[in-house]
């Protein structure tokens, strides 16, 4: 992000507010329960059971259970496991939501290095820039796309981008690629071209798993393969090129159905930086469920689903999200404040594609 862009801050509230009351009741519900809102047993289990999952896939994969197709199969279902892994794991740890003790979290966070893209980089456009400045244009990562995609009223309009909704899925196929072989080296080629250190910078350690990741992820998924299935080379390119469109559209559009959807709104700073709401009413005006009451839907994506309650709770473990989304909502409503929400997944993808829709035509600045 531009270094000169205005700093954003949000208004406070006074008096018994909606936070301190949403506080205090997830608190008791904590309390009263007598549990931890870090990682429970059941998503120790969970974790080992998909990870095993994972591991046996790549087993399969190496043991040349058939030709091309097959190879081609399974580099996809791999790549689906490792993006549930993802999602249910990394993406609690690199939140400081699965274990108590930051070093624990961090260590389980490079799963995500393993799979190719990094959780240094990732964790501060995430959990930094995205959950803190979540759809205000300019300042929100996730909104900082190329200029192919359109995903707010203020982002600049191209005639193409009345189309965007029918390419959109080719470009989040591409997306981890674009992550992995792009982003990332131009991130790392920077940190040795600069030599700068300070807030946001990696220490050298950092640097260091970050390449070693790299190539870890290149050696276990391309190299191997190519050295040990009796296939031709450029068979198993064509496998992994597969697994990191998999990854690429799994991951993206299950990130994709909690902000750009219909009802969620863009708004911006005033002159000054300030904006209109709280934080917390911010992130509920700016964030949407979706398939709130579909236990599949919550196992393999990790609790994302329920996107308001981890944008209020991000240090919260996705285990517990359901037990505490009924309290979010009725205190939403208590206050008279917006809980949005997809009742499924379908139709939080047609929502998402939706305002895709609306964003590429020229006038979406009429968006609410």
């Amino acid at each position: 992000m531009n270094s000169e862009i205005k700093k954003v801050s949000f208004n406070k509230e006074g008096g018994c507010d909606f936070t301190s009351v949403l506080r205090s009741r997830i608190n008791l519900y904590f309390k009263d329960s007598e549990i931890s809102p870090k990682a429970n047993l059941p998503m120790y289990a969970k974790s080992i059971f998909l990870m095993s999952l994972a591991a046996l896939t790549y087993a399969a994969l190496l043991s040349n259970l058939g030709g091309g197709l097959v190879i081609f199969g399974l580099y996809v279902l791999l790549s689906f496991l490792t993006s549930i892994g993802t999602m249910n794991i990394a993406h609690d740890a690199l939140h400081g939501a699965y274990l108590s003790r930051s070093v624990g979290n961090r260590i389980l966070g490079f799963l995500m290095d393993l799979f190719g893209a990094s959780s240094f980089y990732w964790k501060k456009e995430h959990t930094v820039d995205h959950h803190t400045f979540t759809n205000i244009a300019e300042h929100d990562a996730d909104l900082d796309v190329p200029i192919l995609l359109r995903l707010c009223p203020k982002a600049p309009h191209r005639s193409f981008h009345r189309f965007q909704h029918w390419y959109a899925p080719l470009l989040y196929c591409l997306n981890l690629m674009h992550w992995v072989y792009f982003s990332d080296l131009k991130r790392i080629y920077q940190v040795f071209k600069d030599k700068q250190s300070g807030p946001g910078k990696p220490s050298k350690l950092e640097v260091f798993l970050m390449i070693a990741f790299k190539m870890i992820h290149v050696f276990m998924f391309l190299v191997v393969p190519i050295m040990l299935l009796p296939v031709s080379w450029w068979q198993v390119v064509l496998g992994y090129i597969g697994f990191l469109a998999m990854a690429g559209i799994t991951l993206t559009t299950v990130f994709q159905l909690a902000h750009i959807v219909e009802n969620v709104a863009f708004p911006l700073p005033n002159e000054e930086g300030k904006m209109q709401n709280s934080f917390a009413k911010h992130q509920l005006d700016t964030t949407s469920n979706f398939a709130i009451k579909n236990r599949l839907v919550h196992f393999l994506f990790g609790g994302l689903n329920f996107q308001i309650e981890h944008h209020l709770f991000p240090h919260i473990c996705h285990a517990h999200l359901h037990k505490i989304s009924p309290i979010v909502e009725s205190t939403a409503k208590e206050f008279g404040l917006p809980y949005n929400q997809n009742h499924s997944f379908f139709s939080a993808i047609k929502s998402h594609f939706k305002t895709l829709k609306r964003l590429g035509r020229s006038d979406s600045l009429k968006l609410p």
